[in-house]
């Protein structure tokens, strides 16, 4: 198995988009489509939105059959996965890397892509949204945003990849990539019924006009102001900052979390030793808000990051893992309230901390948003959530005037405290003590699963997980180009098993299957490359076996794009 990403060639991504929809009326296996409601709208850093739902940067917002599957769900408010100056390899991510079985741990942090190699596919993603939108009818073209997230200091920030990402986002107009997506659609306009020349020459360059910057993972306390100042001033950037949760200090943490059940969370006093204090932050948002008045820019803060923990029961590798989901949903309110008390109501905020079905409407109601999910779309279902979100925020009054209301927010702590929602029950607890731990069970003898349940293929951000019809009856198809290895379906499976290495895997290349293990097929015109044991053997049609037959039939058939 290979754990690197492979992006999606524009004309693959459109050719899919087109035909999977035509064929399936899904987005990257995402079944529940949303259409917006034409009289729902509102404004957000002087762009228009059709909702302020969004997904959060993460593992739905790093390649751009991701995004396409957030904007098919619902999310109309996309922030971009966190670039910086490292990628790649020298991140260190270990994998797997991602856990959502319940509350959420991650141990990875930014892009896997190096930052221009990002800014190539959000300009990719950018382009197929806009196509989307309007070919298929699903909303205004013109209403949905995408945020750049950078991190995590400010010589990485002004390293030429990181500024040529900013750069780039704010006016791709002179970027090969985008020059190549107006190219394409405007050669191919025969495949479209409602997108026309008129329509891709309107495709706005000016991609961002927002940023969000990440303190996580290290970023020096007192070079947060300096860098939020820089985007401001230097970039003209509205500019949210992502607070840590650290900020409400290690007695009020530890005191919730022991009170709501995870006592058994190993949080290191340290950390908030050497994070931004509040008197601090409080200090700062002051300035920074009176700096952005100053440039004409919004200022904000996004609440919040996740929240690290020490690995003790190898629930992933490594010795740190960061906290999501439900857990840090009491924290994120509480960061509200706190700041709001202390700065006012008219401090504008962002959240992305445990944002579900059972807060995000109240979340908004408080003069909260956008709201970003990402945990629960890691849970059963995954994207297909996405559309009863926005279902329930399109039935609460979007607001004329931005302010907090600090009653409510104030109640919502209140509540968290006893809500069985966000509390660790004791049968959830007992799932917990008898984990498995981060190695999984394999089960690679045996390519058909007990039952299809399909939760594998919901819960991918990657969208790396498919079914087919065979010979033998519906099976998985595990896609290896949008595979990083993250590892989430393993803790999701009932079966058990390891969804990304046990089961038949499709190949873009000869070269790709060469560097895996995993039992898979490549189709390379007339000529088939299989490995059903340890060799990979070439084959042409008549030679396969009958299930092979019925696998190479059925990809043909109802994944033709994926050839």
């Amino acid at each position: 198995m290979r754990d690197i990403m492979v992006p999606m060639p524009f004309e693959k991504l459109i050719n899919q988009c087109l035909t999977e929809y035509r064929t399936k009326k899904s987005l990257f296996d995402v079944k529940t489509v949303t259409t917006a409601d034409q009289n729902k709208k509102m404004e957000f850093c002087w762009r228009d939105l059709e909702t302020p739902l969004g997904v959060a940067a993460g593992p739905h917002t790093q390649l751009a059959q991701n995004i396409v599957a957030c904007y098919a769900g619902g999310a109309r408010f996309i922030e971009l996965k966190t670039v910086q100056r490292m990628f790649g390899e020298e991140l260190g991510i270990q994998k797997p890397c991602i856990r959502a079985n319940d509350e959420g741990y991650n141990v990875e942090w930014s892009s896997e892509l190096h930052a221009l190699e990002a800014m190539n596919e959000y300009i990719r993603a950018w382009f197929a949204t806009k196509v989307v939108a309007k070919e298929f009818n699903l909303g205004d073209p013109d209403a949905f945003q995408f945020n750049m997230s950078v991190g995590y200091d400010l010589a990485g920030i002004k390293t030429e990849a990181v500024d040529g990402f900013l750069n780039g986002l704010n006016d791709a107009s002179n970027t090969k990539v985008f020059q190549e997506c107006k190219e394409y659609l405007l050669n191919n306009l025969d495949l479209f019924d409602n997108v026309d020349a008129e329509f891709v020459n309107s495709i706005s360059a000016h991609i961002c006009n927002t940023v969000t910057l990440s303190t996580m993972h290290g970023c020096p306390a007192d070079e947060i102001e300096k860098i939020a100042a820089y985007l401001i001033e230097e970039k003209g950037f509205n500019t949210f900052i992502k607070c840590n949760p650290t900020l409400l200090g290690y007695e009020y943490v530890r005191k919730i979390m022991d009170d709501m059940g995870y006592d058994y969370l190993s949080i290191d006093n340290h950390q908030f030793e050497v994070d931004l204090k509040f008197d601090q932050a409080v200090k700062m948002i002051k300035n920074l808000i009176e700096l952005s008045k100053n440039k004409g820019v919004k200022f904000g803060v996004k609440l919040c990051n996740t929240m690290p923990v020490e690995i003790k029961h190898e629930e992933l590798p490594g010795n740190t893992m960061y906290m999501s989901g439900k857990s840090l949903y009491p924290l994120a309110i509480s960061l509200a309230k706190v700041l709001g008390e202390a700065i006012g109501e008219g401090l504008e905020i962002s959240f992305s901390g445990g944002a579900d079905k059972n807060n995000i409407d109240e979340i908004f109601e408080a003069g909260i948003y956008p709201i970003t999910v990402c945990t629960t779309l890691l849970q059963p279902m995954g994207y297909e959530k996405l559309g009863k979100l926005y279902e329930q925020l399109c039935k609460v009054e979007y607001p004329t005037e931005r302010k907090l209301d600090l009653a409510k927010i104030n109640e919502l702590v209140e509540k968290v405290r006893t809500d069985k929602n966000y509390c660790k029950s004791e049968a959830q607890r007992k799932k917990t003590d008898e984990h498995i731990d981060y190695r999984g069970t394999s089960e690679k003898d045996n390519l058909k699963c007990k039952v299809l349940c399909q939760t594998c293929i919901r819960v991918c951000p990657n969208r790396a997980n498919t079914f087919i019809e065979t010979t033998e009856g519906k099976i998985l198809l595990h896609i290896d180009d949008s595979c990083n290895e993250c590892g989430n379906c393993q803790y999701l499976c009932i079966q058990p098993c390891l969804p990304y290495r046990d089961r038949l895997t499709y190949f873009s290349s000869r070269a790709m299957m060469e560097e895996s293990e995993n039992k898979g097929i490549a189709i390379l015109g007339d000529k088939y490359l299989v490995r059903l044991e340890k060799e990979i053997v070439e084959y042409t049609y008549d030679e396969l076996s009958d299930f092979m037959k019925s696998v190479v039939d059925s990809i043909k058939k109802t994944h033709s794009y994926l050839i």
